[in-house]
């Protein structure tokens, strides 16, 4: 077992589809999946071994838990089995692509709900878990579920729509190739014809598996027999019924399944008691009570199953006395059987009350047990002809199927030479859009780098300009003689814009700096009372936060010199606002401006051109835009605000070409 576990985990080294380590997990864990029923001790521990030494928490380790689960429940740990199932169900719900592990939570959920009984919810459960297979092309689980739906169906009743189904299993092993389910499938489909009356269509089953019995494994020989031996059975040929139970028992002695030793001892009992062997039938009923006894779950159809035989073994015997208390432990309303065995506990039930002279009780239980064998002969009457129906569909539906497809067939023929034109014409439009599709990306390339000498021409010229003589001498006249802190200023601004003007990309750090820096220079020059104001998201890093070089500075300026710089007004202020919004980040610039019919000095208008053209550039390369305004006056109370804002969207890319800082 540890070389198992040691290749399975070597395979985890390398790339391999969760498909592929699926089925390498099943092909170590097939022979513990074989041993659940037998040696539940042993598989359970083997299987969690190989569990884990899996990745935790991966789909495959998730597949193998549920089948750890059902050991744990058929070796009498049922906390361990409900602890099992419920991180299992937990893991697939929270990770809903997770098909193996979903696939197999559903299929051995199923199988716990018919191991108690709860015959309606496996079938449910098999079927679900058939169309989670087939949606993950695991042809065998879903054939095996198809499969196990269509008998659970017939056990609540619904025999016709359990054999399509089991039809439906053949279909698709014939479409997908996968016939190792071909011998059970056959069987259970054999099983349910009966139920339905049809015998000549059940031994039409049963004779196609006969030349296969000496190449399948024991487990489908087992149920062949024992299918068949039911189907003797319910045409009441006890000796034909008890041949076919005894080959069934024979194959159990390899299998060594507990529960279906019961099963077969009870049916053993019950030919027996019907052939008028009492002892015999008491020898093989009491083996398969302590059989069922020994279990560790409580089936209460099983319960209501064998305490009736019990009671009519009883009844033939002549123990009244045990025979009431039997026949009245089994109580009728408690379980989901098939009628024909609720029909045969009120047929012994009338015997009884027949047996004491209480033919009152025993006219009500004849009156039950013959309305229940006028229904079910209706029931069969009525399935039988759905069946039919639904095989008539199913047949229809594929003939038309097939007529269609040699229809398309015959068009496709003819449309071969119109295919080849096609094809020929698309290859000739292909070519022309990739020959003009490479032009013009040269073209687009020329323009650009055009308009990135334009632009770095424009940035070198507007710097040149910003910073001009006149303007530092201006500056070192009023501060030279009293303040040498502003001169440092100064150096530092010039020193920056330097650095930035042949830059393309800047942080937003080092553009709001160089703004600090300008505004140290420039506030005396703007009054007493002149105000700054920086907001900054939270949620922004200035210095992880990438910006065209000038972007903000160009709008600082220009609200510096047409809104604050020359005129007297009270309260004047710039404001830079950045904040994360829905879809993008927000860039506003406000400055106060005089009140009343104010119009900015016309300038040069190279800072806004720069801008445009920037942005314009920009969004050739992005599908959702950044946008700029162009400037609004907004009355906030007694000031007027002149404001321009910026929107980048979300996961903007701000180079012009690929590789840029």
């Amino acid at each position: 077992m540890a070389a198992m576990i040691i290749a399975l985990a070597g395979c985890s080294k390398h790339p391999s589809s969760p498909a592929s380590m699926m089925a390498r997990a099943d092909s170590l864990a097939g022979k513990y999946y074989q041993a659940i029923y037998t040696s539940p001790v042993e598989a359970c521990d083997g299987l969690t071994r190989l569990r884990d030494s899996l990745a935790a928490d991966s789909d495959v380790y998730y597949a193998l838990t549920p089948h750890i689960a059902l050991a744990a429940l058929v070796k009498r740990d049922v906390a361990a089995s409900d602890s099992l199932m419920s991180a299992t169900r937990r893991y697939v719900n929270h990770n809903p692509r997770s098909r193996s592990a979903q696939e197999r939570f559903t299929y051995i959920t199923g199988v716990i709900h018919s191991l108690y009984g709860h015959n309606r919810e496996a079938a449910d459960d098999f079927l679900l878990a058939a169309a989670q297979a087939h949606a993950n092309r695991n042809w065998h689980l879903a054939i095996k579920n198809l499969a196990n739906g269509g008998e659970l169906l017939e056990m609540t009743g619904n025999p016709a729509e359990g054999v399509v189904k089991l039809r439906e299993a053949i279909l698709l092993a014939d479409s997908t190739g996968v016939h190792d389910l071909d011998f059970s499938i056959i069987t259970r489909a054999a099983a349910i014809y009966n139920v339905l009356g049809n015998n000549d269509e059940a031994d039409r089953f049963y004779q196609l598996n006969v030349p296969m019995l000496d190449r399948v494994t024991l487990t489908d020989r087992f149920y062949f027999y024992s299918s068949r031996g039911n189907s003797y059975y319910y045409r009441k040929d006890f000796r034909a019924a008890l041949a076919d139970f005894f080959s069934a028992g024979a194959e159990l002695d390899s299998i060594g399944d507990p529960y279906l030793d019961a099963v077969t001892h009870s049916n053993l009992g019950e030919c027996y008691m019907y052939l008028d062997s009492l002892d015999l039938a008491r020898h093989y009923i009491d083996m398969a009570v302590d059989e069922f006894d020994a279990m560790a779950f409580h089936d209460v159809n099983q319960a209501f199953y064998i305490n009736s035989l019990r009671g009519e073994l009883e009844l033939r015997s002549g123990n009244l006395e045990q025979a009431r208390r039997l026949l009245l432990k089994a109580d009728a309303d408690s379980i989901t059987l098939s009628p024909r065995y609720v029909a045969l506990h009120h047929h012994r039930l009338r015997k009884y009350y027949d047996a004491v002279g209480d033919y009152k009780e025993a006219m009500r239980h004849l009156v039950k047990a013959e309305a229940l064998d006028d229904s079910i002969m209706h029931f069969m009457a009525r399935n039988y002809t759905a069946e039919v129906s639904d095989r008539y569909s199913q047949d229809t539906t594929i003939l038309r199927t097939r007529v269609r497809v040699a229809e398309k067939e015959e068009e496709i023929s003819r449309l071969y030479l119109w295919v080849a034109v096609v094809v020929t014409l698309a290859v000739i439009i292909v070519l022309s859009i990739a020959v003009h599709s490479q032009m013009r990306r040269r073209r687009n390339m020329k323009q650009l780098e055009r308009l990135r000498s334009s632009m770095l021409g424009m940035r070198i010229e507007n710097a040149r300009n910003r910073i001009s003589p006149h303007f530092v001498f201006n500056i070192l006249n009023a501060e030279l003689s009293v303040d040498n802190v502003n001169i440092r200023n100064l150096v530092s601004l010039m020193r920056l814009n330097l650095e930035l003007c042949n830059r393309q990309l800047i942080t937003l750090g080092e553009e709001l700096d160089f703004i600090r820096t300008y505004i140290d220079v420039i506030s005396p020059s703007l009054g007493d009372d002149f105000t700054y104001e920086e907001v900054i998201d939270p949620l922004i890093n200035p210095e992880r936060t990438v910006v065209p070089g000038m972007m903000l500075q160009i709008v600082v300026e220009n609200a510096v010199k047409h809104g604050l710089m020359g005129y007297d007004y009270p309260g004047k202020k710039l404001r830079l606002d950045i904040r994360r919004v829905e879809g993008g980040t927000l860039l506003t610039i406000d400055n106060t401006v005089p009140s009343g019919d104010f119009s900015p000095a016309e300038g040069t208008g190279t800072g806004l051109d720069i801008l445009n053209q920037t942005i314009g550039a920009f969004n050739q390369r992005n599908r959702r835009q950044m946008t700029m305004t162009d400037g609004d006056i907004i009355t906030d109370g007694a000031a007027s605000i002149f404001r321009v804002t910026f929107f980048v969207p979300v996961g903007y890319d701000f180079r012009l070409t690929s590789g840029e800082d």
